[in-house]
């Protein structure tokens, strides 16, 4: 993924988490939205049109796992990919069974996540 022109969303209801993430990318160069919800996320997703979506499991409220399956069961969204993040036990299994495309356990490295941004 080319940082210049890529448009990424970060939903994690963790403000330190999402913090991090967001000055990570954007100093990587990375145009960068974030969410502490999922409420409406089908509008928001379709209104902020991202190149890729990185996305807790647990969220204060919702699953991070029925949000991913609710986004790629839509037709003008499914082809977004989905990098879910989890701390939980078996979590990587679970999201790639919900359509997660891919998966990063936390604690993460920054640099792992960078990789796996830059690849997708």
């Amino acid at each position: 993924m080319n940082a210049t022109n890529s448009h990424i969303l970060v939903i994690d209801d963790n403000e330190d988490i999402l913090f991090m993430i967001e000055a990570m990318l954007n100093i990587s160069g990375y145009k960068v939205s974030t969410r502490e919800n999922v409420d409406n996320i089908e509008t928001v997703v379709k209104e902020l049109a991202p190149n890729l979506i990185l996305m807790d499991m647990l969220l204060s409220g919702a699953d991070g796992r029925e949000v991913c399956a609710q986004l790629k069961a839509n037709a003008t969204l499914s082809h977004i990919p989905i990098i879910m993040l989890s701390a939980h036990p078996h979590a990587k299994a679970e999201c790639l069974a919900a359509g997660a495309d891919y998966f990063l356990s936390k604690p993460f490295d920054m640099d792992d996540l960078l990789k796996m941004v830059a690849l997708h």
